[in-house]
């Protein structure tokens, strides 16, 4: 449960938490989360609210995470068994659940979401790329590897994996529900009085924004349409700098509660995201499931999971991208039926299918 501590958690953590919160759901499995030391007590905003995991137990290392990683990636050491074992037992399961992988002598399975830095290594850091190969290596000990979509299935056999070992679990969403009047407030606030376009994500590089922002500059049928920013600061992305061509037109919301970002996405007309490369892409299902007509990317995993609920582009084609967005915005009949199709595909695709999933590995490996 270590990511849900990073600085960025990013989806790799939220699908660690909202798996972890359908797995203990069920009751035929015992769930131990596994974390680093960590000086505070306190638990990271994922891990608390009405539905959070702070009634799940946790064991810390009595390494901090920069140690332990480059610990169990070089020297095999220490094995989470013995930390396991002294809450109760020995572990029938050790589940990486996306970046480290610990060592254990227990049947293992890893989680691999995406292979983004080797499409496009110039859009992650160099750290995280020594980061990235590592695990991607250690992942190799693992009993199955599991991942979220068919892209990133057919990268996984590319790198050398043996598909027969590699099982594909999508990830799910969550709850829709939105508290009423928020949407109208959200826009009222922020002076928006017509059509806008909603991006969610972590500003960083793979996301593509600058490109986002040139297609809406550009394009003269969208001169007076806002594009609003949903999400954390990330890396490597000047956000003020990035979306300074749009004007007064960009609104930079930042990082927001789950009961807000599910208020923007029922506020929004459209929804884009034309990342360079997507393991998954949970803000499009996210999206979807507010029933928020989507423009994503082709050639990735979006593409895949948008399906008949979105446009899908070259994102590398600002043109592009700015046509499917006047599309969406200018026929009322083709944004509906995205939205209908978008509701439809969500619909299933839930957390508790993704824990079902995760159980049939489990029980793969354990025999």
């Amino acid at each position: 449960m270590e990511q849900a501590w990073h600085r960025v958690p990013g989806g790799t953590a939220v699908a660690a938490v909202e798996s972890a919160r359908a797995l203990v759901e069920r009751d035929d499995v015992d769930l131990l989360g596994v974390t680093a030391r960590h000086r505070s007590t306190d638990l990271p905003p994922l891990l608390v609210g009405s539905d959070g995991l702070d009634h799940v137990p946790m064991v810390s290392s009595a390494l901090p995470r920069s140690v332990l990683y480059e610990a169990w990636h070089r020297l095999g050491r220490p094995r989470v068994d013995r930390l396991v074992e002294r809450s109760g037992g020995a572990p029938d399961v050790v589940h990486a659940s996306g970046g480290a992988v610990p060592a254990t002598r227990s049947p293992l399975v890893a989680t691999v979401h995406d292979l983004a830095w080797r499409h496009h290594p110039e859009a992650a850091t160099r750290r995280g790329r020594r980061l990235f190969e590592g695990w991607l290596s250690d992942a190799r000990r693992a009993d199955r590897i599991v991942c979220p979509s068919e892209a990133t299935r057919g990268d996984l056999v590319e790198a050398g994996f043996d598909g027969a070992h590699i099982r594909i679990v999508p990830l799910g969403v969550g709850r829709t529900d939105v508290e009423p009047g928020l949407p109208a407030l959200l826009r009222a606030r922020h002076g928006l009085k017509g059509p806008f376009v909603l991006w969610v994500g972590t500003f960083e590089p793979r996301k593509n924004l600058d490109r986002l922002v040139a297609s809406m500059s550009a394009a003269t049928p969208l001169s007076d349409v806002p594009l609003v920013l949903v999400g954390p600061d990330g890396w490597r992305t000047d956000v003020a700098r990035t979306v300074a061509p749009l004007g007064e037109r960009a609104v930079v919301v930042g990082s927001v509660s789950e009961v807000e970002k599910r208020a923007w996405y029922e506020a929004a007309d459209v929804f884009c995201l034309p990342s360079l490369h997507e393991g998954f892409g949970l803000p499009v299902l996210e999206a979807m499931a507010h029933g928020v007509p989507v423009v994503t990317s082709a050639g990735t995993a979006t593409e895949e999971l948008a399906g008949e609920a979105g446009l899908t582009v070259d994102p590398t084609d600002t043109g592009a991208i700015a046509e499917a967005l006047c599309a969406v915005l200018d026929d009322e009949t083709l944004a509906a039926r995205l939205a209908d199709a978008g509701r439809t595909g969500a619909a299933s695709r839930r957390w508790s299918d993704t824990a079902d999933g995760l159980m049939e590995v489990y029980r793969e490996v354990a025999g």
